[in-house]
């Protein structure tokens, strides 16, 4: 995950130095600070790609781009900070899961075949200016994903797993206008760090688990 950091540490240096002033209606109506709270009920869309990986895959099986679609609600502010809520989708992928020579052995002698389908989230966001008149805000956002894990070409009481799983996204965004913005963020889904395969009395294999998956994203965000 250096390399997402990385990325994200540089892309707060390499953003435009002049951006269009309207970017201070994201702070208070007026482009003054507002001193108490209040509801500006304001819907933002985002659309993000990026690459991440999936723990307890096999070999490189884990590692692959993803897609992100969001639909965000900014629901009170105070002073530089925005409350929000949002809700995601975001894409799959199929992979082989990593297991150990004797369960491979047993299971027929190919890696354990899993499809990771697309996942639905719901986060509370907060979002903060970095620097007084300046577009940059940081962004923290915390929830729940709701994952789904099947295994191909298998068939038991545990080839498949549904389970909801903690969610934490940090990064920054930089408000190029009042409506559009641009994102970097990091995203971590936390569960383990393999999925648990296992073969039951009846000789199938099972999973006890969804793994812990990790990604960077850039993307563009439209508040109407």
């Amino acid at each position: 995950m250096k390399k997402i950091l990385t990325a994200l540490i540089c892309l707060s240096f390499s953003l435009p130095v002049m951006a269009n002033t309207d970017y201070k209606n994201e702070v208070s109506p007026a482009g003054s600070q507002n001193n108490g709270w209040w509801s500006p009920a304001r819907l933002s869309v985002g659309a993000y790609g990026g690459y991440g990986v999936a723990s307890g895959a096999y070999k490189q099986d884990g590692q692959y781009a993803q897609t992100r679609l969001s639909l965000g609600l900014r629901a009170a502010e105070y002073n530089v900070l925005t409350l929000g809520v949002e809700a995601g989708v975001q894409s799959g992928n199929s992979m082989r899961l990593a297991a150990s020579d004797t369960l491979i052995a047993t299971a027929g002698g190919m890696p354990i075949q899993s499809t990771l389908k697309p996942l639905v989230d719901l986060l509370l966001t907060v979002k903060g200016q970095l620097l007084p008149n300046n577009p940059l805000f940081g962004i923290l956002k915390g929830g729940v994903a709701y994952r789904q894990l099947t295994l191909e070409g298998r068939s038991s009481t545990r080839d498949g797993l549904r389970q909801l799983d903690g969610e934490f996204q940090a990064g920054l965004a930089y408000s190029m206008t009042s409506h559009a913005t641009i994102t970097a963020f990091y995203q971590g889904i936390y569960s383990g760090a393999n999925a648990g395969l296992a073969i039951n009395t009846a000789g199938d294999v099972t999973i006890s688990r969804i793994p812990t998956q990790q990604a960077g994203f850039l993307g563009f965000e439209y508040s109407l």
